[in-house]
Formats: structure tokens, C-alpha cells, sequence
């Protein structure tokens, strides 16, 4: 079933640039699917760039430190 709907200008070329051969239906399917999945650490790695390392430490130790307090996981080394 076909519904037609309205977006902002922005939004459209956002939707045109991700676009490339494939259909608006699947970027937006793509899109949404990308937002139920929990985020991991190794999907974060292309944001560690953006920090220095001392920040980059100081974001995994926390990570580490937040999983030893959480009682119903087990820790992983990273």
C-alpha cells in the first residue's frame, strides 16, 4: 500500500544524499531499523577520532567502571 506523506526540504535532501540506488522506503527502513539496535562500543570507534586519547581513556574507563556496577552483567575485557 502506497501512502503519501509531507517532510521538510532539509529532511528530503538529507533522505536524496543516503538515497544513492535505492528507494526512499528502504533508507527510511534502514534509518529506523539503525535506531531499535542497541548502540555498541565498537559502534562508537568511528567517533573515537574525534577525542584525544586521554578522553578516549577516560570515556572507556568509565564504560568499564559503569558495567562493574551494573550486578546483572558480566564484564568484558575491552
Amino acid at each position: 500500500m502506497v501512502k503519501i506523506i509531507s517532510i521538510q526540504d532539509d529532511v528530503y535532501a538529507e533522505l536524496t544524499k543516503r538515497k544513492d540506488k535505492k528507494s526512499f522506503s528502504q533508507v527510511i527502513r534502514e534509518l529506523i531499523s539503525e535506531t531499535k539496535r542497541e548502540t555498541t562500543v565498537k559502534d562508537l570507534n568511528r567517533y573515537w577520532a574525534l577525542i584525544s586519547s586521554e578522553e578516549g581513556k577516560m570515556l572507556e574507563n568509565n564504560v568499564i567502571e559503569g558495567r562493574m556496577r551494573a550486578k546483572s552483567r558480566k564484564i568484558k575485557e575491552m
